[in-house]
């Protein structure tokens, strides 16, 4: 089952049911649905509208707006980056879309999910901060793993759009990792001469590592636009190359230029890495633009090494079991070492508090004969004390007998529990 092609057809269902039930209904992934409704301009319900209706308290349904052509953002931008309609809506097209759609078939790109996934990141991206160095600097986070200035994006659609389409006619799968995998995302270098592997604040990382599934297995994927350390200077908030400088620095009076503004700023040129998300140190491999070599012309390259990674990322997977395995018995036999010490030092905790416990009945046994013997002696003597003290001695005694009542060894002895006893 197939999403539905026309506009209002599709507006209808994510406004009929949640997000949840349609990927379930048509067997597709959260990413394709978003990636469809930004493609062809249709708003989302927000967070929490499901549970609105719930209570009855959901805001009012959004008409479906007129689907607008977008325009470049820069002047670096082409005109193929531009979302045509490409679906049939309730409304007429207007004649400029109609003739865009004419000159623009749809490309085959668009109904694979790598290049799904491309646009839905590309417009956050646009619609996201830059920096003084130029970079996209998303506020959401679950995007492609892909670091570029705006002035790199065209370059950066061109070489991913066909690497995903050469990937998926391999009949692999490109697609965002869930939290709940718990891979990990490897760091890629950014400068040219791999002197810095981040530019803060500049570049961003995302939430979910980029994979491509290949036999079963996730290999993650990163793009970068690396930097060049260059003289540089500020015009109007944003760091550009400082071509004058940059000639001066190469005469042979450079070392006597003084002080001047070098930073690390975007080359146009990328970076791009595949590496095994199961462990941070496993297999991984750079593929890196030069002057005179394209990332393109590299994309044979990066599907043969997909191929060849997966036994060495198995023989990793295996080697990484084995060990976990081996940490385990070791825990293991720890645990029952620990346990078995447990059991002797409560045998002798227990022997003990008996030991010293009955020993404390004893005494009080002693303390209690004592004092019984003492009433006894004072009895005996109140008798042969003069007749008109007698009442008062016996009054005085009886109040020093019942002031010293308590519990009785007899009685602690009820409540003594044998090692035993105390073991249960």
């Amino acid at each position: 089952m197939q999403l539905p092609g026309n506009r209002q057809s599709l507006y209808e269902l994510v406004w009929s049911k949640p997000t949840d039930e349609i990927i379930i209904s048509f067997k597709i992934s959260k990413q394709t649905l978003i990636a469809k409704c930004v493609e062809l301009q249709i708003p989302r319900p927000l967070e929490g509208y499901w549970r609105a209706v719930e209570k009855g308290a959901a805001p009012p349904v959004p008409s479906l707006p007129p689907y607008k052509l977008k325009e470049s953002i820069h002047p670096h931008t082409h005109s193929h980056e531009l979302l045509n309609a490409e679906v049939e809506s309730e409304k007429p097209l207007p004649a400029d879309l109609k003739s865009t759609r004419k000159a623009r078939p749809k490309s085959p790109s668009r109904s694979m999910l790598g290049g799904q996934l491309f646009f839905a990141t590309k417009a956050i991206l646009l619609n996201s901060t830059i920096t003084q160095l130029g970079y996209y600097k998303p506020s959401k986070r679950k995007l492609l793993d892909v670091n570029v200035s705006d002035r790199g994006m065209s370059g950066a659609e061109a070489f991913l759009l066909k690497l995903f389409a050469a990937v998926e006619k391999n009949g692999l799968l490109v697609r965002l990792a869930e939290m709940s995998e718990s891979l990990r995302r490897r760091d890629i270098v950014v400068s040219e001469d791999g002197s810095r592997e981040f530019l803060y604040p500049s570049l961003w990382k995302p939430s979910n590592e980029s994979v491509i599934c290949i036999d079963g297995l996730n290999v993650g994927f990163s793009l970068v636009e690396m930097t060049e350390d260059v003289p540089t200077k500020d015009v109007k908030g944003r760091y550009i190359r400082d071509e004058k400088m940059i000639d001066w620095s190469r005469g042979k009076n450079s070392a006597h230029l003084g002080y001047y503004s070098r930073r690390h700023i975007p080359c146009g040129r990328f970076r791009f890495q595949l590496y095994s998300p199961y462990k941070p140190d496993g297999w991984h491999q750079v593929f890196t633009q030069t002057k005179n070599c394209g990332l393109i012309s590299q994309i044979p390259q990066m599907v043969k090494a997909l191929r060849a990674a997966v036994p060495i990322m198995k023989k990793e997977i295996e080697a990484q079991k084995e060990r976990a395995e081996a940490q385990r018995l070791r825990l293991e036999l720890q645990i029952n070492e620990y346990e078995k010490r447990e059991v002797i030092r409560r045998k002798e905790e227990a022997y003990k508090n008996s030991v010293s416990e009955l020993q404390g009945i004893m005494a009080k046994w002693a303390e209690d004969m004592r004092v019984e013997q003492f009433f006894i002696d004072a009895e005996r003597d109140i008798q042969n004390c003069d007749p008109a003290l007698q009442d008062k001695l016996r009054e005085r005694l009886k109040a020093a007998r019942d002031f010293m009542q308590g519990e009785t060894a007899l009685q602690r002895l009820l409540n003594w529990r044998t090692p035993d006893e105390r073991l249960k």
